[in-house]
């Protein structure tokens, strides 16, 4: 009868153990809670649209997919805020080519047109290029050109 009750007790510390240890290594190391509301496989990110003369839209923490494009985010915005959007994709390495936000359009005579940063960067590749990564800021500019 006492052998029972011992493997019993064994059991059970193991098990306590087991389910305490479980419980720490779920805690953050920096002893702050882990908050979060955010889908697997789901980012958030911002958009800023500068239309020139001082009228910016701004739109905060944006879901999207994992692999979204600055791109995908702009037609989303687009079409969740009725915004006309223009554009043509040239596929392949040059992508797509923004023409007009909102109705306002390139003046490729003037050398102003749309052209976008990511996290205060100006990009470096086109908008349908530029993977999004969570709490990445897009800012799309309407502004003379930057390229030299």
């Amino acid at each position: 009868m006492k052998l029972p009750i011992k493997i019993i007790i064994i059991i059970l510390i193991f098990a306590a153990g087991f389910l305490l240890g479980w419980q720490v290594a779920l805690a953050p190391a920096d002893g702050q809670p882990v908050l979060t509301n955010q889908n697997a496989g789901e980012i958030k990110t911002d958009l800023a649209i500068d239309f020139g003369g001082g009228r910016i839209q701004n739109y905060n923490q944006i879901a999207m997919p994992e692999g979204s494009s600055v791109f995908d985010l702009l037609k989303k915005a687009a079409a969740e805020n009725n915004l006309a959007l223009d554009y043509k994709d040239y596929g392949g390495k040059m992508g797509v080519f923004i023409n007009s936000i909102d109705n306002i359009k390139n003046a490729l005579a003037g050398d102003t047109f749309w052209q976008f940063w990511i996290n205060g960067q100006y990009s470096q590749v086109g908008a349908s290029s530029y993977k999004l990564k969570d709490g990445d800021k897009a800012e799309w500019k309407y502004i003379k050109g930057q390229i030299d």
